[in-house]
């Protein structure tokens, strides 16, 4: 028995250790090809694919065909497994790879019906674009065809992907415009703070920001409308900016770009790549897995690219059901039956669930109580996904303003703002999200569905919508800041951001002209304009507390969210918080939800909701809330800088496992961080952060995804890169390798010309015809 242990142990352990470093050699067959030779079915002609350090590609091909095969090809070898989660998130079937904790957001997007529009508009597809999307497929199935070992989370969730069909990216297509605006809805939230607080709530969210300046200026209501302009006013936006040659030192247009998507996910949403053809598409940008397009990049004549717009393009209804049949709700000519569509959810290790879902005459029904349902209204229902396709794929070849303008309106309810520049110097923005007709008297909360006068009516067409065209100014930007001013001949509203845009404002007119890298200092920029608006409020709470030392500190703080400095921690955790002080008494536990509106009550001094109620001996100021909230930060989290009290952590999808996920993170690599925050909401280098109660500190979810600047004098000098890496597969060279760099604020060129595109290349691709 003793030799048995003697021997068995060192065996057992030899087993684990083969195991453990055998299983990821076999998993390595998986990586991504950047060099040889590959004969493959699918391809007419010859295709060359350059590889930077970074594994970004350039496809070189003869026809747009094969160019897309390609692009298929390299999405599959890199982004495969975010690939399916995405088809399984549009299609409703998470569940059925994750189990029963993903069956709500199935739930959920069974009744939004992305699967379903995409298969009912798939016979609308023009046919060279159904041809170039099966081209796309059919790389993609290629690639999974030829590996004989799939990435890491096939084989330890032991699944295999499906065929890749061309209404899958219709769906993805229509599912991305829907998700844009997802980030910020909050249509169903403000209704239950008006529940509370009152319709005082809706003046508050519509009324306009003075000191936050729009995209579109009022000297540009007499070129869209034809009548006398009003008085000029000075505007500009955030997060995509574009200079005029007057005012760059070059002499060229420049143009920055740095959405602001979820960073605390691998792998990021971006896959970056050249595609050139001797049809004459020649674009380099970022792409989407899942999707053929470069969604924003430049090609040899314009660039182009994208923030959220913010504008409200949902309503929902509250729709009452038949007393005596919950299958028919009131409209306003009669009870009218809703449209029921079967359906069944599966779920991983339980019985597959038959699911109803149903659709109203308003929208798709995504709740119901015992007297009614609440149907969604999305502008994107209105649209075709086959024109979103079409105009995506136009992208590549437009030329011109004119022609941008036609086809970034085509894109359904993608609500997004635009920017754009080109090599002959000209700067433009348009507003590309649809602006229903519609009443917006309340527009915050759930209406009630018998009312025909909450029904839209129709769309505001191209030349009433807003745009820039060549500014006076020489500039324009765009961060998610209100578009137009109050003078707009109707209504705008949205979930708007005020704050980064007073940054960009201070950035663009310090100076009378800008270079290249003045371009990427202001990406970098950490001063918080939400910051440098409210410090006062922050300070004469120190003073009202009797600090005065740390009064003057505060006063003298220059906004920069650093993660090396106390006052930036402390205003971030006092900004957290104020809405416990100034809200608990109305909202009592769920006075977060107060943060809504918390700008609003600041800049208004709300006497309503800055009192509290609880003292009726007291009438309180918002210097004794500011000193509150000062005290309770200052005894929980005295002497914590920035950095630590708001951290990033990314996170792959398998660490989440239960049990093993730890293992697997220890075994594979797969997650990275903690890190300290760079900025806030309210910085060009933004953070997105949310409390973490678990954690007891501030999390960043969100901030730049790719950050891009072009300079026009000269397209070989473009830089970009994405958040983490080209590649979601953990065992790859590329699978993280912008992350260091994007934090440390540093740059990677990646030219257009073939000649400079082959100097820098360190892997060479070549695909050949099978047969």
């Amino acid at each position: 028995m003793k030799k048995v242990v003697k021997f068995g142990l060192p065996g057992f352990i030899a087993l684990l250790i083969l195991l453990w470093f055998g299983l990821r050699s076999y998993m390595s067959f998986s990586i991504a090809d950047y060099y040889g030779d590959i004969t493959i079915a699918g391809i007419e002609q010859p295709v060359e694919v350059t590889f930077d350090e970074k594994g970004i590609p350039q496809i070189w091909a003869e026809t747009d065909r094969d160019m897309y095969f390609t692009l298929g090809w390299l999405h599959a070898s890199e982004r495969l497994f975010q690939m399916e989660l995405v088809r399984r998130v549009v299609y409703g079937e998470l569940a059925e790879l994750l189990g029963d904790s993903l069956y709500a957001i199935d739930l959920k997007q069974r009744r939004i019906g992305f699967a379903r529009r995409a298969q009912r508009d798939l016979p609308n597809l023009k046919p060279e674009h159904r041809t170039l999307l099966e081209a796309y497929c059919a790389g993609i199935n290629a690639w999974a065809g030829y590996k004989s070992v799939l990435p890491p989370e096939f084989l330890l969730l032991d699944i295999q992907p499906r065929e890749w069909k061309v209404v899958d990216c219709l769906g993805i297509a229509l599912y991305q415009t829907w998700y844009a605006h997802s980030l910020i809805d909050k249509d169903l939230e403000y209704g239950e703070l008006m529940a509370t607080l009152g319709d005082s709530v809706t003046g508050l969210k519509l009324q306009h920001k003075d000191w936050s300046p729009p995209t579109v200026h009022d000297s540009f209501l007499k070129t869209i409308f034809g009548h006398d302009p009003y008085p000029f006013r000075m505007n500009h936006a955030s997060n995509s900016w574009v200079i005029a040659p007057e005012k760059s030192a070059s002499g060229a247009a420049l143009h920055a770009s740095d959405p602001h998507l979820r960073i605390e996910r691998i792998p990021g949403f971006w896959y970056i790549a050249g595609l050139h053809s001797a049809e004459g598409t020649d674009v380099l940008g970022v792409t989407a897995p899942g999707l053929p397009q470069v969604l924003m990049g430049h090609n040899r004549s314009i660039a182009y690219a994208f923030t959220v717009a913010s504008i409200d393009v949902i309503d929902y209804y509250r729709e009452q059901c038949h007393p005596e049949d919950s299958m028919q709700v009131l409209t306003a000519g009669g009870y009218r039956p809703l449209r029921q569509i079967r359906d069944t959810i599966r779920v991983r290790g339980k019985a597959p669930r038959a699911i109803t879902v149903c659709e109203s005459e308003r929208g798709v029904v995504v709740g119901r109580d015992s007297a009614s349902v609440l149907t969604l209204k999305w502008a994107g229902f209105d649209f075709s996904i086959s024109d979103i396709m079409s105009g995506a794929f136009r992208f590549h070849q437009l030329d011109n303003f004119a022609d941008f303008r036609e086809t970034v309106t085509r894109f359904g309810a993608l609500d997004v703002n635009w920017t754009y520049s080109d090599i002959r110097g000209n700067i433009g923005y348009q507003l590309g999200a649809p602006i229903p007709r519609r009443s917006y008297a309340d527009t915050y909360r759930a209406r009630a569905g018998e009312d025909s006068t909450t029904r839209w009516q129709g769309y505001y067409p191209l030349e009433e919508t807003p745009y820039l065209y060549n500014p006076q100014e020489g500039w324009l930007a765009s961060c998610n800041n209100q578009i137009v001013s109050a003078n707009w001949p109707y209504p705008l509203p949205g979930f708007y951001d005020p704050y980064r845009i007073t940054r960009a404002n201070a950035h663009l007119t310090s100076q009378t002209r800008f270079s290249r890298e003045d371009m990427e200092k202001m990406q970098l920029d950490l001063v918080s304009g939400k910051a440098l608006r409210w410090k006062h409020l922050l300070s004469l709470g120190a003073a009202e507390l009797g600090r005065g030392d740390l009064a003057e500190k505060i006063e003298t703080w220059d906004g920069a969210m650093a993660p090396e400095s106390e006052i930036a921690g402390t205003f971030a955790l006092w900004w957290e918080f104020l809405p416990k002080f100034l809200f608990e008494d109305e909202l009592g536990r769920q006075w977060r939800r107060g943060s809504l509106i918390r700008e609003e009550v600041l800049t208004r001094n709300w006497a309503e909701v800055v009192d509290d109620r609880r003292s009726a001996d007291q009438v309180e100021t918002l210097a004794q809330i500011s000193a509150a909230t000062l005290e309770y930060v200052l005894d929980r989290y005295s002497g914590k800088s920035y950095g630590d009290i708001c951290r990033l952590r990314v996170v792959h999808p398998l660490s989440r496992a239960p049990w093993i996920g730890k293992l697997l993170d220890f075994w594979l690599g797969l997650n990275r961080g903690p890190y300290p925050a760079l900025g806030d909401d309210g910085s060009l280098n933004a953070s997105f952060n949310f409390w973490d109660k678990k954690r007891g500190e501030l999390a960043s979810v969100a901030g730049p995804s790719m950050r891009f600047v072009l300079d026009w004098a000269d397209l070989d000098s473009f830089t970009i890169q994405g958040n983490f890496g080209q590649s979601g597969n953990p065992l790859s060279p590329h699978y993280d390798d912008f992350f260091e760099l994007m934090r440390n604020g540093e740059r990677w060129v990646v030219p257009f010309t073939r000649e400079k595109v082959y100097q820098r290349r360190v892997g060479l691709l070549k695909l050949r015809a099978k047969g």
